[in-house]
């Protein structure tokens, strides 16, 4: 079986990452949850620690600086980092927020078909979404980034949900390193350095899939009872508009429903959509 490492970035809630643990050890057993806390929720680790003392839980003790919009793929290089030092045993690392669960079993059995799973679109100067920002191509250190894959532009996409093997991780965490602080860029890291080694990878004959989770914040179409239900039958397809200034989901307009494990955004708080999802781990 296919061994997953969640890479877990958290700032608030220690009650409700408990809750998404549970949920993660539900629909994918034997899995390990590498978890960052940001160095703003300091205050939080010993409840965090107490709150997430589960055997297959890993928490960092590296805490980082984390800034809303400026970046995080940071805090999930240095899980993965942490999580080799421990010897942990997994075959793919996905990528997950503090605001997601999983409402279908099955991701192991999915994502082993798959070397990685990526939302990649090249940058384009129509492109009005804020991961495509003329300052951010311009920037040296994505500049070089990107010259070191035999590239002339980068690539960008959803960070949630996107999975690696441990191979392609281990090359994405050498070339952030090598180009980019263990701090915020002051872009979206996580939705820029990933899929653009994801591009350079499928150009060169790699298979991938789309991320396994559905977002709701770039189309007007919100996270329901009836879309979970959908999600979890695997069929058919919805559409929805798409918000201003946003990008274009992976998972809009197409038959995707059959790769979809994850959805977000789920309110930080107790609220009948978590009770729903808490209602299928039956």
């Amino acid at each position: 079986m296919t061994k997953i490492l969640f890479s877990l970035p958290v700032h608030e809630m220690p009650a409700i990452v408990r809750d998404q643990i549970a949920n993660i050890n539900y629909f994918c057993p034997g899995s390990t949850i590498a978890i960052h806390i940001s160095a703003g929720a300091a205050a939080l680790q010993d409840e965090f620690r107490r709150e997430c003392d589960l055997p297959n839980v890993l928490i960092n003790p590296s805490s980082y600086e984390t800034r809303w919009n400026a970046g995080l793929l940071h805090t999930h290089i240095s899980n993965y980092l942490y999580a080799l030092e421990r010897g942990a045993d997994f075959d793919r690392v996905v990528l997950i927020s503090s605001n997601e669960l999983l409402v279908k079993p099955g991701l192991s059995e999915y994502v082993s078909k798959y070397a990685m799973g990526s939302h990649v679109q090249i940058y384009d100067l129509a492109a009005d979404w804020g991961g495509f920002r003329t300052d951010v191509a311009s920037d040296m250190s994505v500049r070089n980034f990107v010259a070191s894959l035999g590239l002339t532009s980068y690539f960008a996409g959803q960070a949630e949900g996107q999975f690696y093997s441990n191979r392609i991780f281990a090359r994405i965490a050498r070339l952030f390193v090598e180009n980019f602080p263990m701090a915020p860029c002051g872009f979206n890291s996580e939705e820029v350095i990933p899929p653009t080694v994801a591009a350079s990878l499928s150009m060169a004959g790699v298979n991938y899939a789309h991320p396994i989770t559905f977002c709701d914040y770039c189309t007007a179409i919100k996270i329901t009872p009836e879309l979970i239900d959908q999600i979890r039958s695997g069929n058919g397809a919805v559409y929805a508009q798409r918000v201003p200034r946003s990008m274009r989901s992976p998972h809009i307009g197409v038959s995707t429903f059959d790769g979809i494990f994850s959805v977000k955004r789920v309110p930080r708080e107790e609220c009948e959509l978590r009770q729903y999802i808490r209602g299928l781990m039956t």
